[in-house]
């Protein structure tokens, strides 16, 4: 069977367009990491080098073996970012499952089978948009980009200012959460709030946590002393009633599946670390790159004639014959204002 025949079939068993449905999937607003880092198709070939030069303010780079580290642009930077920056997988379809489709019993098994592969297919869409959600988090959450797969070993610093990323022992999270007795994360909130005006000269949109920080929020008796009933609505009211633009919480504990030693999906990787909180500016988007973070570049891809975005398709070999469903995207957050982040490990 042809691949186009196959494509053909899913399409007239389930009356969609194959490619327009995976598109469809791709829904770059569907994602929170969208409203900082929004997606931004490039055409340029240079696309990688350029998110590694000094208008993108990436501050320095180590790779293993890379005894030109740290540095900004260069020919090391370009090979370096150009194998690390192209994303893909494919999974096999077995014989089982293109047996059924060759000689189905009856109309029921094929279309079970068409749906298995279009339902891989759809996999892989949605495989490329959690590493590219992951990819935001590391810039936003962590301020480092860290790689190591394979023979891959990367570390991007992505250039947050060292005196946002605060730490217990700054004045402004000294309060501690752990303690329900003795934490003031509400006065935490606010003073790390009002560093980030002194840094940016406005406040942030948003501060992001995961739930069970918001819990310690809520369970501080310095939190019950000021607002009766507290809850994540209340919370944010008392912080909009002083009318000084503080930013209202939000909790975000979304994670992606890694694959064990055995090469099953089962280890959790949370995109916001354990007590961490985050506090960002949203993007206006559009042109506007010296008023936001930065952009989520996605690159030409070759496999599809280069045209940017997440790619998949069926592919075919014939000796022996298999089909492979094929995922390809290239893409890199790109910080133009790392400042705008700053985030605090609290205890």
């Amino acid at each position: 069977m042809d691949k186009n025949i196959l494509v053909k079939r899913i399409e007239d068993q389930f009356g969609i367009d194959y490619k327009g449905y995976l598109m469809a999937i791709d829904d770059p607003t569907s994602y929170i990491g969208n409203r900082f880092l929004p997606v931004q198709n490039t055409f340029d070939y240079d696309w990688v080098y350029n998110i590694f030069d000094n208008t993108v303010a990436v501050a320095r780079m180590k790779a293993a073996g890379d005894a030109e580290a740290p540095i900004v642009g260069g020919p090391a930077v370009k090979a370096i970012s150009g194998s690390i920056a192209p994303f893909g997988q494919k999974f096999q379809v077995n014989k089982s499952i293109l047996n059924k489709i060759f000689n189905p019993r009856n109309d029921s098994e094929l279309k079970a089978n068409l749906r298995t592969i279009l339902n891989e297919s759809a996999r892989n869409v949605r495989a490329a948009q959690a590493r590219r959600e992951w990819l935001r988090w590391e810039f936003l959450a962590k301020g480092v980009i860290a790689i190591n797969e394979d023979k891959i070993s990367l570390e991007v610093d992505m250039g947050v200012p060292t005196g946002n990323k605060l730490t217990s022992t700054d004045p402004e999270i000294a309060g501690g959460w752990a303690t329900a007795a003795t934490a003031t994360p509400l006065v935490d909130i606010i003073r790390a709030s009002e560093k980030y005006y002194t840094v940016n000269g406005f406040m942030p949109d948003l501060v992001t946590m995961r739930r069970a920080n918001l819990l310690q929020v809520l369970n501080a008796d310095d939190t019950k002393a000021k607002i009766e009933v507290p809850s994540l609505e209340t919370v944010n009211q008392y912080l909009a009633s002083y009318g000084m633009d503080y930013p209202r919480i939000e909790t975000y504990d979304e994670f992606v599946r890694f694959d064990n030693a055995a090469g099953r999906p089962v280890t959790k990787y949370h995109l916001i670390p354990a007590n961490r909180i985050v506090f960002l500016k949203e993007a206006i988007g559009g042109d506007n790159l010296d008023q936001d973070i930065g952009r989520m570049l996605m690159g030409p891809v070759a496999e599809n004639g280069f045209q940017p975005g997440i790619y998949a398709d069926i592919f075919e070999e014939t000796d022996p014959k298999k089909y492979w469903h094929y995922m390809a995207a290239e893409m890199w957050p790109a910080g133009y204002n790392p400042e705008f982040i700053m985030f605090a490990t609290i205890n």
